[in-house]
């Protein structure tokens, strides 16, 4: 069972993640009606994603420091945490 700190850092990533997809489909929305195909569109529409990823990573590990998670548990977070817990690791 998880702590009320591990609780606290599940709730604040899957907030990061929600932050973080729709910030992906604002940038879709605004990427696909003017064309696909243009150069220039594409590298803000990477623009934003790349800002989006970096955004949710601060935002982890944010959340790991103040529920006393070792930044190495979640230096390579990509991704969602599946199952919806966390363990701390030291």
């Amino acid at each position: 069972m998880a702590t009320s700190l591990e609780q606290g850092f599940v709730r604040a990533v899957a907030a990061a993640q929600g932050t973080r997809q729709v910030a992906y489909a604002s940038a879709l929305a605004t990427y696909a009606p003017n064309g696909f195909g243009v150069p220039a569109n594409f590298a803000a529409y990477t623009t934003a994603l790349v800002a989006a990823d970096t955004a949710y990573a601060v935002s982890v590990h944010s959340a790991a420091t103040t529920a006393g998670i070792s930044p190495q548990a979640v230096d390579d977070m990509t991704g969602l945490i599946y199952g919806n817990w966390a363990s701390i690791l030291t």
